[in-house]
């Protein structure tokens, strides 16, 4: 069993090291650790692990969902439990989508962590019981149109509507009233209220 931690913070990935012991003990996996998500990639690029737990927050290029996008890409049957400080369920529910076997939260305690551990390298599916998924698919971000949520994305990126219209191959008129609908399904009443707003969500990974 070979293990990768991929967390910048040493004293978790010295406590990870004592759960992963404690969950595959008498036969010790060999366990490696990268503190950025350079060398996470480069790891993968230079060997071949079993399992690899990701905080979706570390210094180096990428971040969040486009790291574990770059992750499958690059080791596709790669078992991946995210363990994170990030309760967003939309966030969760992506990473889930996306191909993430599991999702934990530092702040669960390591019973939920060792859990999660087993039922992922038995080929499971593990989903930390404090993030509400129901939440997430219910969100009023789904009913929004395609249409829609590009025009909010871009937005959010500081485009205007006029540049919008012009990029996308639609009226002006259309973008507005794609801004329109959107914010009003969303609840928000400017632009200005967006960015935070996907932030508060944990839906800024979007912005990628």
């Amino acid at each position: 069993m070979r293990i990768l931690i991929a967390d910048d913070h040493p004293i978790i990935c010295i406590a990870l090291g004592e759960m992963l012991k404690s969950v595959f003990t008498p036969a010790i996996p060999v366990i490696e650790n990268v503190s950025d998500s350079d060398a996470l990639l480069g790891a993968l690029d230079a060997a071949s692990f079993d399992l690899l737990v990701l905080d979706l927050q570390m210094p180096g290029r990428l971040k969040s969902v486009p790291l574990l996008e770059a992750v499958i890409a690059a080791m596709p049957a790669l078992k991946v439990l995210v363990y994170t400080g990030h309760a967003h369920p939309s966030l969760a529910l992506a990473t889930i989508d996306l191909g993430a076997r599991g999702y934990v939260l530092k702040a669960s305690g390591p019973n939920v962590a060792i859990e999660a551990i087993r039922v992922v390298t038995d080929g499971g599916t593990f989903m930390d019981p404090a993030v509400d998924l129901e939440s997430a698919r219910s969100h009023p971000w789904h009913q929004l149109t395609s249409g829609e949520r590009q025009v909010v994305l871009a937005l959010a990126r500081g485009e205007n509507l006029q540049a919008i219209a012009i990029d996308s191959g639609r009226s002006y008129k259309t973008i507005t009233t794609h801004k329109y609908n959107a914010l009003n399904k969303l609840g928000l009443r400017s632009n200005a209220e967006i960015g935070p707003y996907l932030a508060a969500h944990g839906l800024d990974y979007l912005l990628g």
